[in-house]
């Protein structure tokens, strides 16, 4: 039996395992580089509100007192 052969004759279960476990692996890279993507965009506009607020004159507790109460929400 060549492994042309072999191949062909075992091509579902080697087609099963690749997409089974190869789709759990892609969903897990997929999700972290989501999720780290997000935090970078919530830290840049956190990031912007406090350079914002900085310009307009706020004291640091009224910066922190609202910066922490939109932690509360997440």
């Amino acid at each position: 039996m060549s492994i042309e052969e072999a191949v062909a004759r075992d091509l579902v279960p080697i087609l099963f395992v690749t997409f089974t476990f190869g789709g759990a692996v892609l969903w897990l890279i997929i999700n972290s580089i989501a999720e780290n993507w997000r935090k970078v965009r919530v830290a840049e506009k956190l990031t912007v509100l406090k350079q914002t607020m900085l310009e307009r004159g706020y004291r640091a507790d009224e910066i922190a007192k609202v910066v922490n109460s939109g932690a509360m929400e997440n």
